[in-house]
């Protein structure tokens, strides 16, 4: 799929706060909710693609803190083909393909073995 295909084009994307969701409507007409709480757990910033990988067996290894925010405080577009959040604990690093969002979307869950491999995991 290259940038022009419209199934990776969005004619749309809300952030719908009540239902903790963002919501791309496609070019091709297809319509994708993402919850937020799954964008934030398998962001695909360096940072957070390492905290997942971590083995959790270390009984030395610290907490790094508080649960990370699944609110967005804002959002934008990175050039034509992805789109990036800040989240309301200051975190924003993570830049979110429509490539990969829409593979997602098309593997028919959320659960991590069904991601594609450009999500980050």
């Amino acid at each position: 799929m290259t940038g022009l295909d419209p199934r990776t084009r969005p004619q749309s994307i809300t952030v719908d706060r009540p239902s903790a969701q963002l919501q791309i409507v496609w070019q091709d007409g297809k319509t994708s909710a993402y919850p937020l709480r799954w964008l934030r757990k398998y962001c695909p910033c360096a940072t957070c693609g390492e905290e997942r990988g971590a083995p959790n067996s270390d009984p030395l290894r610290l907490n790094a803190g508080p649960p990370p925010s699944t609110e967005i405080a804002n959002a934008e577009l990175v050039g034509n083909y992805a789109v990036r959040f800040d989240w309301t604990d200051g975190h924003g690093a993570g830049i979110y393909t429509f490539a990969a969002l829409r593979s997602a979307s098309e593997a028919g869950d959320f659960e991590p073995e069904k991601l594609p491999p450009g999500l980050g995991i």
